[in-house]
């Protein structure tokens, strides 16, 4: 019996929830030759959704589609390295014309293909280090995106993180390439939604009004109780509404935590057998014993005013107006200069984030199980 909570690779159509609008939106304008700006909370699905979106009749016979995570990069060297890696890993299935196309158009890495003297296949030999002319790397990917012998589509998550790059010039450059292009349309997503509305709505930025903006919200919850209910009964398994219920309301319609409690709980539940609230409540107990050491060594790197900190915005669960001096005094924190400092960090790590409100910035604990951990830990 497979189990039909996925939380990684790519999602089989049944069992993927909801987010059709969304799907067709996007699909609809990258079919118009229109580039996408996607952004969400992290853990809401943004990943799957690309992924959901290549996986499309009018996507997957007609385009070349790639996807790369930016988010762990410090420069263009190393993201320039990570698309021609994917490019490579991509058409590798295609066959050898596809491959040796772009071989010929990508000279700057060109010696870093080669093909298996044993095996025959072909083998992508380049290390990070030998990426030494980036800039020119980057054109020739781009020239060969916008020559090859199908339309392609290519996805960049954590997009925001390019503004951190050594290289100052980053967005300048890749929106140059990027505006030339009518034969590959771009995907550029990511969690920090502050960063990258600032990128693509300010008139003084490269990408300023350059691609459509989508905002994936929290899956309804009439929707996500009718998919995981369903999921059990066709499995010959039950889950209370209730249950269900408590668990979309602890994680706030977060799908990774919801997915990743049903993924867990579902093989604990025998045929015949009901799931309760308390059987959800026992297996988010399990996930976070197993998560509590590497919570544990995250912590450990912290300082203290920063550790203090953390706890202080876990235990409010939201945190508003975190320098005042009503919410030091309440939470034992050592200043305001000390908690801006420590709040810098804080969101440099991605331990918190925040969303805007009417009422100002409201910081939460990024990691929802995290979240809880701290909660009782502290």
């Amino acid at each position: 019996m497979n189990n039909p909570f996925y939380i990684s690779g790519i999602i089989p159509e049944p069992y993927f929830c909801d987010r059709e609008k969304e799907t067709q939106n996007i699909v609809d304008t990258l079919m118009n030759q229109g580039d996408v700006l996607l952004t969400s909370a992290r853990r809401m699905g943004k990943t799957q959704l690309i992924r959901h979106i290549f996986e499309q009749a009018s996507i997957k016979e007609k385009y070349y589609t790639f996807y790369i995570d930016i988010y762990a990069t410090s420069d263009l060297g190393e993201m320039v390295f990570l698309m021609g890696k994917e490019i490579f890993k991509t058409l590798v299935p295609k066959g050898r014309r596809a491959l040796k196309y772009f071989w010929e158009n990508v000279r700057s890495i060109s010696a870093g293909f080669s093909i298996d003297p044993i095996s025959g296949k072909p083998r992508f030999d380049l290390k990070l280090g030998e990426i030494y002319t980036p800039e020119l790397t980057l054109e020739e990917i781009c020239q060969y995106l916008e020559s090859a012998g199908k339309p392609c589509i290519f996805a960049i998550d954590e997009f925001q993180q390019i503004t951190r790059y050594r290289q100052t010039n980053t967005e300048a450059l890749l929106r140059s390439c990027v505006q030339k292009m009518s034969n590959c349309r771009f995907i550029f997503s990511g969690s920090d939604r502050h960063i990258l509305e600032q990128m693509f709505s300010s008139y003084s930025k490269p990408f300023y009004n350059s691609a459509k903006a989508v905002y994936l919200d929290r899956i309804e919850k009439e929707a996500y109780l009718r998919f995981v209910i369903g999921n059990f009964s066709e499995n010959g398994k039950s889950i209370s509404e209730d249950a269900v219920s408590y668990c979309y309301d602890l994680f706030e319609g977060y799908t990774y935590y919801m997915q990743k409690t049903f993924h867990e709980l579902f093989p604990q539940i025998s045929a015949g057998a009901a799931a309760t609230k308390e059987s959800v409540d026992g297996t988010i107990r399990g996930i976070i014993d197993e998560g509590s050491h590497a919570f544990s060594e995250l912590t450990a790197q912290l300082s203290i005013a920063q550790k203090g900190l953390l706890c202080a915005i876990a235990q409010a669960g939201k945190a508003r107006s975190v320098t005042s001096g009503s919410f030091v005094k309440a939470n034992a924190l050592t200043s305001p200069s000390s908690v801006q400092k420590s709040l810098a960090t804080l969101l440099d790590l991605q331990l918190i984030s925040y969303q805007l409100t009417p009422g100002g910035k409201e910081y939460f604990v990024a990691d929802k199980f995290m979240e809880r951990w701290l909660k009782e830990t502290y």
